[in-house]
């Protein structure tokens, strides 16, 4: 099931051109993800203290257009295809009906070392529960 947030570009997003700076568009992806652990019963937080992280092995973005400062952005994500060790999250960032940019990013379930291993059970079946499928989500998919 897709997750959305709403909020306002920041000044300090902004490139001197008044646009958001395309690094930006990774950090609204993280915050959306981080709302989406934790959506699921999952924050971050508490995840790191099992011992249990989840970084980014691979990442996208195609920028369609461009956001401004102060203008009202929505950055939806979809779960999916999580299993073994990796999920991926699709993203879209929207604003007043027009698509901004899609992206996604990859995951695979580390340990504090950064050993890989399997996503633990529970978290896998509420990843997949949460999960949308391919027919959902950003059209023609990043």
């Amino acid at each position: 099931m897709p997750l959305s947030i709403r909020f306002r570009v920041r000044y300090a997003e902004t490139d001197q051109m008044g646009v958001v700076h395309h690094a930006v568009y990774f950090v609204w992806f993280e915050h959306l993800r981080t709302e989406y652990f934790r959506d699921m019963g999952f924050p971050y937080g508490e995840l790191e203290e099992r011992g249990i992280f989840f970084p980014v092995i691979e990442s996208g973005c195609r920028y369609l257009d461009g956001a401004r400062y102060d203008e009202e952005v929505a950055v939806t994500g979809w779960l999916r295809e999580p299993s073994g060790a990796r999920v991926r999250i699709d993203y879209r960032v929207e604003q007043e009906g027009r698509n901004l940019a899609e992206g996604f990013t990859v995951h695979a379930r580390t340990d504090a070392g950064g050993r890989p291993s399997r996503i633990p059970p529970e978290i896998l079946e509420k990843m997949k529960e949460a999960a949308s499928p391919a027919t959902e989500g950003p059209p023609g998919g990043p």
